[in-house]
C-alpha cells in the first residue's frame, strides 16, 4: 500500500512540476502587428518594424513601418513607411533603360524589407540591417508585362536612426546607409558603429565607423573571422578566427574591440554555427556539428561542456545554466525548449507552442516572442 502511494506522488509530482514552472510565464503585452523583427534594448524598450506593402502602378513595394514600444504594451511609430525610403532617389536620375518614343524611360522604386534591429548600450541609437531592392516600371508589350516585378539591384545595407526614429547622418556621405555591411553593433561609447563585411574568401572582416567624423577602418586587419558575437557593453567580441592561407583548426578568439588587442581561448574541431556570449560574457557556446552544443568557459583551462540537442539558435538564461533553444532553421518556426546546459534537462517554454523567432531581454527577466503566420509580438515576463 505504501508502494502505491509513493508511486501515485511520483506521479502527480512529474504532472504537476511543469504546470507550476510554466505559471511562473506571464504575458505582459501584445503588439497585434505583423512584426517583420524586433530588438530589446537595456531599459526594457522594444524597437519592431512592421510590414507594409502597397502598389505604386503596377509594381508592389515593402516600406516596412518602425515602431517603439514598452514591455507593458505602449507603443508609438517613429517612421511612417509611407514616408520613408533609406536609399535617396532622384526622379532625374539616370535609368539603367533609356527607353524609346514610344516607351519613354519610368523612374524606379526601392524596397525595402528590414531583417534586423539592434540598439545600442546606451539605448540612444539602433542600427538597422535591411535588404533592399531597386524595382523598375514593367513597359512594352502585355506579354513583357507579365512579370509585374523586376528586381533591379538587390542590395544589403545598414540604416543608422536614433531611439525616435530620427536618420544618424555620416558625415561625408550623402545617405545614412552603409552597403554591403551586416551584423552590426555599437560600441559602449555609443558613437562608433562595428560591422562585418565580407572579403574575397567568403570570410569576414570586422570594420569601425564613426559616423560623426566618417572615418572608417578595418579592426584586426589580417585576421578573417567564421562568425563574430557581440558584446559591445564591455567593447569587445568573441569570435572563430579562420585563415583560407593557412591549414588548422579554426580559432577561437576574445576581441578587445578599443585596444585591437587578441586573446586566443582554444581551437576548434569542428564549427557550425550559432556562436553566443553569456550574459556576464565568462562563457561562450556554439554548436560544434548539428547535434553538438559546446559550452566554454572564457577564463581558466576547464575541458568544454558538451550538451546533445538539436541544432538551431539559442539565447543564455540570466542564470547562465540553461539556455532558451529553437531548433532548426531561423527562419521556420519551433517550439522552445530550456535546455539545462550541465544537467541536460528538457522543458518546453509556454506550453510547447511554436514561434518564428524570439529574444530574451538583456535583463533576463522578459522573453519576446513573434507567432507564427501574422507574427504579432507577444511578451512573456518570468
Amino acid at each position: 500500500m505504501a508502494s502505491n502511494y509513493f508511486l501515485w506522488l511520483v506521479v502527480v509530482m512529474v504532472l504537476v512540476l511543469p504546470v507550476l514552472g510554466l505559471a511562473e510565464v506571464k504575458q505582459v503585452a501584445v503588439f497585434d502587428q505583423d512584426v517583420q523583427a524586433f530588438a530589446i534594448s537595456q531599459d526594457n524598450h522594444v524597437v519592431y518594424a512592421v510590414e507594409r506593402m502597397k502598389r505604386i502602378k503596377k509594381l508592389i513595394v515593402e516600406h516596412d513601418d518602425f515602431w517603439v514600444g514598452d514591455v507593458d504594451g505602449k507603443k508609438r511609430k517613429i517612421i511612417d513607411g509611407d514616408k520613408f525610403t533609406p536609399v535617396p532617389f532622384s526622379p532625374d536620375e539616370e535609368p539603367s533603360d533609356p527607353g524609346d518614343s514610344k516607351h519613354p524611360p519610368l523612374p524606379h522604386q526601392h524596397s525595402y524589407q528590414v531583417d534586423t534591429l539592434t540598439w545600442s548600450p546606451d539605448n540612444k541609437r539602433i542600427v538597422v540591417k535591411m535588404d533592399t531592392s531597386e524595382l523598375a516600371q514593367p513597359r512594352g508589350s502585355i506579354v513583357q508585362q507579365l512579370d509585374e516585378q523586376q528586381t533591379v539591384r538587390p542590395n544589403t545595407i545598414l540604416y543608422l536612426m536614433d531611439a525616435d526614429g530620427r536618420e544618424i547622418s555620416i558625415s561625408g556621405s550623402k545617405t545614412a546607409t552603409l552597403s554591403d555591411a551586416f551584423n552590426a553593433a555599437w560600441l559602449a561609447d555609443g558613437q562608433t558603429l562595428v560591422y562585418l563585411s565580407k572579403t574575397t574568401g567568403g570570410l569576414s572582416q570586422i570594420n569601425a565607423l564613426r559616423p560623426a567624423d566618417g572615418k572608417k577602418r578595418v579592426l584586426f586587419d589580417g585576421f578573417t573571422f567564421a562568425a563574430v558575437a557581440w558584446d559591445t557593453k564591455r567593447n569587445q567580441a568573441f569570435a572563430i578566427e579562420e585563415n583560407t592561407r593557412l591549414v588548422g583548426a579554426p580559432k577561437i578568439m576574445q576581441l578587445d574591440l578599443a585596444a585591437e588587442r587578441v586573446t586566443e581561448l582554444g581551437s576548434v574541431d569542428e564549427y557550425a554555427g550559432f556562436l553566443t556570449v553569456a550574459p556576464s560574457a565568462k562563457k561562450i557556446a556554439y554548436f560544434k556539428d548539428g547535434d553538438t552544443l559546446e559550452v566554454r568557459d572564457v577564463v581558466g583551462s576547464a575541458r568544454p561542456v558538451v550538451v546533445r540537442v538539436a541544432i538551431g539558435e539559442f539565447q543564455w538564461a540570466r542564470d547562465e545554466q540553461h539556455i532558451l533553444l529553437k531548433r532548426g532553421q531561423p527562419q521556420q518556426s519551433n517550439n522552445l525548449v530550456w535546455v539545462g546546459v550541465y544537467s541536460g534537462t528538457f522543458e518546453p517554454f509556454f506550453h510547447g507552442l511554436e514561434f518564428h523567432s524570439f529574444a530574451i531581454a538583456p535583463d533576463g527577466e522578459t522573453v519576446g516572442v513573434t507567432e507564427p503566420g501574422k507574427r504579432a509580438l507577444v511578451m512573456y515576463r518570468f
